[in-house]
């Protein structure tokens, strides 16, 4: 799970913001405040992550939905000299060993265990140098454990090319490695490489010191050496690829019997805490769900016609494609969350034809011969086609089925309430909360918004949860589960502030300008 997120130089972001997550997280403020500059961060940050690439113009996740327009569109001001940093922090519940190493001998045997949290921080630059013209991930930092100093430094000087080697720094003065003892400190010094010129701090055109890797945390400290690694890596960037294990690269008078264990040690350590930290913030983001602003209306001939068709959740009409494909579950779900909502419809399934042997098998085994389509029943008499009902429908549905779908991650939704009226706006409010609060979910919910009847909805939950005054089929909520994350323009840049909710379903800080100052305006 996702913890928090800082974002710099990254659009109408100037100045370091920090977002701070709960299972449930809503960004309010005016109209191009910076609200899906967030969202957008989250992609770009998948992006750089799995494939490595910093010049993004379309993501896995906006597919034609969203144009990013690659690094220099992204980059505060358009401004190439400058430096986008991300930094994740987030849970790392999962195994942290991917090749299966034999770790019988391994100095760090408890270090799956241990290691419940990790941070990554990247920074994307534009190079222009004989061997690389372009953005590339030019440093990676991660750190675990919740400590604040880095545990390795990743940095790309001088990789430039695929197969160039990547350098990787240690810090051995972290609390992880200094349990181990001094020993494997000292065999790790042994099969470093020598720092390359252009790490020592100085530059050598002009004899001026720079900082440098040396410069971090003390490296003249007993316990504060770097040694550093180089590994091989296929791709330019700081990110080496996920799913290829390491090469470590020694000097060749290091590359005796002698010295084994210890690179084998080093290999494996990396391999855990660098690709084994980021592997598991890439699979909570590759499960991830973006509905866009503005979903697409189904047209008349949408059909079900065969299992894996690619459709997208950005424009919402995967979540059609769901329904056609599910085996009744999901359209009851659905047609349950759309009478609770006062939607004026249900969902029917139609089926068509038999495709007889023309019919495909599923990946359950399962061979499914038909061909669907979905119809909307409102009440009057006879079923109708979506493009035949208003846009509200269009609009909400691939809301309430994201929201219901059970995978772990995270659902990123830009204005649910569009095109519906606040009845349903209200009713919102319970879809999420059970949505991150139902038994055995693990998905959080980032929701772009300017409903007040949505959230007016969630303090209420909370208020009721406290007092013990909710109805028998109310969700209970707590303000711990909610985020409410005000978002402004400045001057500056784009600022970020979390708004505090207490057990009473009230904000311990003051709305900026007031809270939905308009409604009372209007009433006065």
């Amino acid at each position: 799970m996702l913890t928090s997120l800082e974002i710099e130089n990254f659009k109408g972001i100037a100045a370091r913001q920090r977002i701070d997550f709960a299972p449930l997280t809503l960004l309010f403020g005016a109209n191009s405040a910076g609200k899906s500059t967030i969202l957008q961060a989250l992609l770009y940050l998948h992006e750089l992550i799995e494939r490595g690439s910093a010049e993004v113009d379309r993501t896995e996740l906006g597919g034609n939905a969203l144009e990013l327009g690659g690094f220099a569109r992204l980059v505060h001001r358009h401004e190439i000299e400058r430096a986008i940093v991300l930094r994740a922090e987030f849970a790392t519940p999962g195994g942290l060993e991917r090749f299966g190493r034999d770790l019988t001998d391994f100095p760090f045997p408890d270090l799956d265990d241990e290691v419940r949290s990790a941070w990554i921080e990247l920074a994307v630059t534009h190079r222009a140098e004989n061997a690389y013209v372009g953005p590339m991930v030019e440093s990676m930092t991660v750190g675990i454990c919740g400590h604040a100093e880095p545990l390795v430094w990743i940095d790309t000087v001088g990789h430039l090319r695929p197969g160039d080697p990547l350098y990787l720094r240690v810090n051995l003065a972290h609390p992880t490695i200094r349990a181990a003892g001094l020993e494997v400190q000292s065999s790790w010094a042994e099969v470093s490489v020598p720092e390359p010129l252009w790490h020592r701090g100085v530059d050598p055109s002009s004899g001026q010191h720079v900082l440098g890797l040396d410069d971090v945390h003390g490296a003249d400290d007993q316990f504060g050496r770097m040694p550093l690694f180089a590994v091989s890596s296929s791709r330019v960037s700081a990110v080496p690829p996920l799913d290829e294990p390491l090469r470590v690269l020694v000097p060749e008078e290091a590359d005796v019997p002698e010295n084994q264990q210890a690179i084998l040690d080093i290999r494996t350590f990396l391999e855990m805490s660098v690709l084994g930290t980021v592997s598991q913030l890439a699979a909570f983001l590759n499960s991830s769900l973006y509905v866009g602003p503005l979903r697409t209306v189904p047209p008349r001939g949408f059909l079900y016609e065969r299992a894996g068709r690619i459709t997208s959740w950005a424009d919402g009409l995967a979540a059609w494609d769901l329904l056609l494909a599910d085996r009744l579950t999901l359209v009851e779900r659905t047609n349950l969350w759309l009478k609770h909502l006062g939607a004026g419809c249900q969902i029917v399934v139609q089926q068509l034809f038999d495709r007889g042997a023309d019919a495909e098998e599923l990946s359950d085994g399962h061979v499914d011969k038909t061909v669907r389509r979905l119809l909307l029943d409102t009440g009057a008499g006879s079923f109708v086609l979506p493009p035949e009902v208003g846009a509200g429908v269009s609009q909400i549905l691939p809301v309430i089925v994201a929201a219901m779908e059970s995978r772990s991650g995270l659902t990123l939704v830009e204005q649910p309430e569009i095109h519906v009226h606040p009845a349903v706006q209200v009713g919102l409010g319970d879809l999420f909360i059970d949505a991150v609060t139902r038994e055995s979910s693990k998905r959080m919910l980032l929701v772009e918004t300017h409903s007040e009847h949505l959230i007016l909805r969630l303090l209420r939950r909370i208020r009721e949860t406290t007092e013990k005054e909710l109805a028998e089929d109310a969700p209970t909520f707590a303000e711990d589960k909610l985020s409410v994350l005000y978002v402004e323009s400045t001057p500056e840049g784009v600022r970020v502030r979390r708004l505090r909710v207490d057990e009473r379903g009230e904000f311990v800080d003051r709305w900026p300008q007031g809270f939905f100052a308009e409604r009372m305006e209007e009433l006065l």
